[in-house]
């Protein structure tokens, strides 16, 4: 029957009397009707009922609203019009649903997500496409094997999936790293979120959640870690992972009553390969030295470079005994030569040793603390170990005490010159003076034999010595201004001032600025200096040639031989008192310093005698025709006592 013939009065009529349950069971099957629909023919299957819906209401309205009462159209109209809204939510959600259903055989399908679905009362897992990749499976061998999610965790990492899955269990979100077997054999590394999913009992039906491989992101924090705390040249532990895995190491040791032992390691002469061969031949060496120590140590003791020639041990559980045999063994096995670049190479360690909890109970305390034994070390003569004491630690506070003080001794004018008079044994005459440094601050007076070494190590030897040799300079044209006949003045310099740079080039600007005689001014260098004379001797040419004199001080107890003396061309020699000192009750060193007088005066340079404190000392000197000076003619003096003693000196020379 077609449309146009389709009686909708008696169709109004109908569903006007009906009785409400019959109502509703067309109702009912209208709704259904309209999901099938929609599910069966999509949208445009569901658009076209609705239209033939409105077309049939509006012609049963038009054919028989004349046969209707008021009553009964008002509630015909009513009633389409709760049919029509109806069948629109119905489709709409039918057609969401059909759209979601859509999008998830979409992610299931898309190599790209990485979703997974876990049945909490099945346990049945669910996955997509993605995420069966990240196992190097698909989908549908991944079904297969319903177990391969758990079987294919590293054994060490299944305990962190199973404390996940209590955690989703109990309703909690989680978030894991962990590592994963592919069916390739290939290691990876996982990120899983898991989120739980309520009903509206409050009962857990499923947990959802997203898998991510986050192996390259794992490789990259390995090597940014290994970059942070790892040495790239002898890939040792660097200072940082060392400080904190001994800060982590002293906790448990607290705990259990440990013992730990700390090796402070430097080697000697290490900078001298590096000036000499190059950095390259330096990093050589450092890779060997790492090796060695390796070699010399227990297999769970740490071994780390600090930085430079420098690392350090960490020994567990052991006894004073254990470490210094340990020491011994390292000393042993690093002074057998190095081959570096074709060379044999020597470089011996200097080692300090602290102790938890005797020296200390931190991990910046206990390193200070084996760095000050190593110091120790290398003053007693280096290529030996040395044990951090309560003694050592106060003599080492004095050292920094005095350093932090020796920056401003200049600025705050607690330094001055002194001069001792040298003198002409065999006239009798002034032939001189030394110009000494002194310091007091308000420690006292410390002595140059203390603070003079803390001076060259820290490089402030350069701006001391400077602020020396314009002070000599000034108060020599002082004594002149004062009447006291020109003299030459002998100063003190060190290696580090000889080879610097820019000493010549100070100098003669302090000559100028002073208007000092540079023939009056003698420069002592110690013969122990001689052993760089080939990084100094531009320099000592220069000064040849500004006119400036050269003394070797100390000759006798230093490392040179004649061999390097004879490169130097020196205008005065000076004899350690030492030998004036044995020479009295040995004939052997007697004969020995008459002849160290012989070569000086060979080589055409002004012998001085140190140290000369009694008549019989100079009564064995005069005979050798020599210069002098000690404490039997005066004490170092500062400026003004020794105008005073000159006076003095000058008028009894006079008289005689």
């Amino acid at each position: 029957m077609g449309i146009g013939s389709f009686d909708f009065r008696a169709f109004i009529i109908f569903r006007t009397e009906l009785p409400k349950s019959k109502f509703k069971c067309i109702l009912d099957f209208k709704f259904s009707f309209c999901i099938t629909i929609f599910l069966l023919y999509g949208t445009l299957g569901w658009i076209f009922f609705l239209l033939l819906i409105l077309i049939v209401r509006i012609g049963s309205a038009f054919q028989t609203h004349s046969v209707l009462t008021g009553r009964q159209l008002t509630f015909s109209i009513l009633v389409s019009f709760i049919l029509l809204v109806t069948s629109i939510s119905i489709g709409y959600m039918a057609g969401k649903l059909r759209s979601n259903v859509a999008k998830m055989r979409e992610i299931f399908n898309n190599n790209d997500i990485t979703f997974w679905s876990r049945d909490s009362r099945t346990g049945k897992v669910t996955v997509s496409e993605g995420n069966a990749k990240i196992y190097g499976v698909s989908r549908e061998e991944f079904e297969k094997s319903p177990n391969l999610w758990f079987d294919s965790i590293h054994h060490e990492d299944k305990s962190i999936l199973l404390d996940s899955l209590k955690k989703q269990e109990s309703g909690k979100r989680t978030k894991v790293v962990y590592r994963i077997f592919r069916s390739d054999g290939q290691l990876r590394w996982v990120e899983d979120r898991g989120t739980p999913t309520f009903n509206k009992k409050g009962e857990i039906t499923t947990v959802d959640g997203v898998l991510f491989d986050v192996t390259n992101q794992k490789k990259t924090e390995k090597h940014m870690h290994k970059m942070a705390y790892h040495d790239s040249l002898t890939e040792l532990p660097n200072r940082n992972w060392f400080q904190s895995y001994l800060a982590s190491t002293i906790l448990s040791a607290k705990k259990h009553n440990g013992s730990i032992a700390i090796m402070f390691i430097d080697y000697d002469n290490f900078k001298k390969v590096n000036d000499t061969l190059g950095h390259n031949a330096g990093d050589i060496l450092l890779k060997q030295m790492a090796i060695r120590l390796q070699s010399c140590v227990r297999k769970d003791d740490i071994v780390s470079r600090q930085g430079g020639d420098e690392f350090l041990i960490m020994l567990e559980n052991t006894s004073a005994e254990e470490v210094e045999e340990i020491a011994a063994r390292i000393i042993s096995t690093m002074n057998h030569p190095y081959k570096v670049k074709g060379n044999e190479v020597f470089s011996t360690p200097s080692i300090g040793i602290s102790f938890y909890p005797e020296g200390g109970n931190t991990a910046e305390a206990l390193i200070e603390r084996a760095d000050f034994a190593m110091y120790l070390a290398k003053e007693r003569g280096k290529n030996n170990y040395q044990f951090y004491n309560e003694e050592l630690n106060q003599k080492m506070k004095r050292k920094l005490m005095l350093e932090v003080r020796l920056h401003k001794a200049v600025e705050h004018q607690e330094l001055s010159v002194h001069y001792q008079p040298q003198i002409n044994l065999t006239t009798g005459n002034l032939a001189g003076a030394e110009a000494l440094l002194r310091w007091k601050c308000d420690l006292g007076i410390i002595g140059p034999g203390e603070f003079i070494p803390i001076a060259e190590e820290t490089g402030l030897i350069i701006p001391i010595g400077e602020w020396v040799l314009t002070e000599a300079c000034r108060q020599t044209s002082q004594f002149r201004q004062n009447g006291i006949d020109s003299f030459p003045v002998s100063v003190n310099i060190s290696s580090k001032q000889l080879m610097h740079p820019h000493f010549i080039g100070r100098l003669e600007n302090i000559l100028n600025e002073e208007q000092a005689d540079p023939s009056l001014l003698t420069l002592e260098i110690t013969e122990s200096s001689l052993l760089f004379y080939e990084d100094a001797k531009h320099n000592i040419s220069k000064l040849r040639k500004l006119g400036v004199g050269i003394s070797i001080d100390d000759f006798g107890v230093g490392y040179s031989s004649l061999s390097m003396i004879k490169n130097i061309e020196m205008d005065e020699l000076k004899i350690d008192q030492s030998f004036l000192i044995d020479a009295l009750e040995s004939k052997r060193i007697s004969s020995l310093l008459e002849t160290i007088i012989l070569i000086g005066k060979n080589l055409e340079a002004k012998v001085v005698v140190e140290g000369i404190e009694t008549a019989q000392q100079l009564e064995l000197l005069m005979k050798h025709n020599v210069f002098g000076q000690g404490y039997f003619y005066s004490r170092p003096l500062p400026a003004d006592e020794f105008e005073k003693w000159y006076h003095r000196f000058y008028t009894k020379a006079k008289i005689n």
